[in-house]
């Protein structure tokens, strides 16, 4: 594996009608040749690709970006909507002097980058969408996650309670990620900002449900078949309404498709992009 290390590039941005202010981009960027943008999702950072991009790299130049308010990019006193990420993408691209590149997007990164495409679709070459969000509001499996935003002792009293137990019957990982989940809601203002307007219904604006038939680049979309995050079908109803766009489904696959399913969409991303004309 390449030892890979992030660099930084500041340029001005104006998001959600603050003053203009000077924010900084933490990025990798490595290789040769016609540019891939590799977005991530939630709860996680550019290092989330590091292994597609050592895959890929001797071909492409590979650059994977902290998302607005994510790993060590700037974070600000917004409501982090998905068009904000869109602006600070599409500006760090132009800031870097690449005018077109592909954009690889996984669930949060995949509703960036198809919100990206409808921007910029001249900068834009073709998308790969892993497990993509953003196609309606499915919020049922987080709505168990609501106990977890109240900022009350109680809960952590509570969760501290009943962990000795869930241990005892073996559910050790459940408890780290219930520890986990109730950090970032207590000191994650992202996903703060981001789970209280899903829960208010206040995303609907920035859906790609209907307005996926106005994506026309080449399209390749990627879920996994045991994903209980993002739904198959939110990958089969991008495929029905994109015009060129094809659905892959990884058998047996959860959400988590860039670290678990690494040679498998390695080897996905490389035959999509290398049969694109550039």
């Amino acid at each position: 594996m390449v030892d890979l290390k992030k660099s930084h590039i500041s340029f001005e941005l104006s998001v959600e009608g603050k003053p203009k202010s000077k924010v900084s981009a933490a990025y990798i960027d490595i290789g040769n040749g016609s540019a891939i943008l590799f977005l991530h999702g939630f709860f996680s950072d550019a290092m989330v690709w590091e292994g597609i991009i050592t895959n890929l790299k001797d071909k492409y130049r590979c650059i994977s970006l902290d998302l607005l308010g994510f790993g060590h990019s700037s974070r600000l006193d917004i409501e982090y909507k998905v068009d904000s990420q869109v602006a600070f993408a599409k500006k760090f691209m132009e800031t870097l002097g690449i005018e077109r590149f592909f954009v690889v997007g996984h669930s949060l990164g995949s509703w960036t980058a198809s919100r990206l495409e409808l921007a910029a679709s001249e900068s834009v070459l073709g998308l790969v969408l892993l497990a993509p969000a953003g196609v309606g509001e499915y919020l049922e499996p987080y709505r168990i996650l609501i106990p977890f935003s109240w900022k009350t002792p109680v809960v952590d009293w509570l969760i501290n309670l009943v962990s000795p137990a869930l241990k005892l019957t073996g559910a050790g990982n459940l408890v780290q990620e219930i520890k986990f989940i109730r950090e970032r809601f207590l000191h994650d203002p992202v996903f703060q900002a981001w789970i209280q307007r899903a829960f208010r219904l206040e995303i609907s604006d920035e859906l790609i449900h209907e307005v996926a038939k106005n994506i026309h680049s080449p399209t390749f979309i990627i879920c996994g078949e045991s994903d209980e995050t993002i739904p198959v079908e939110f990958g089969e109803h991008l495929e029905a309404n994109i015009s060129n766009a094809k659905l892959h489904v990884i058998p047996g696959a959860d959400h988590q498709l860039p670290t678990k399913c690494c040679q498998v969409l390695s080897d996905l991303t490389l035959d999509f992009v290398s049969g694109v004309a550039v």
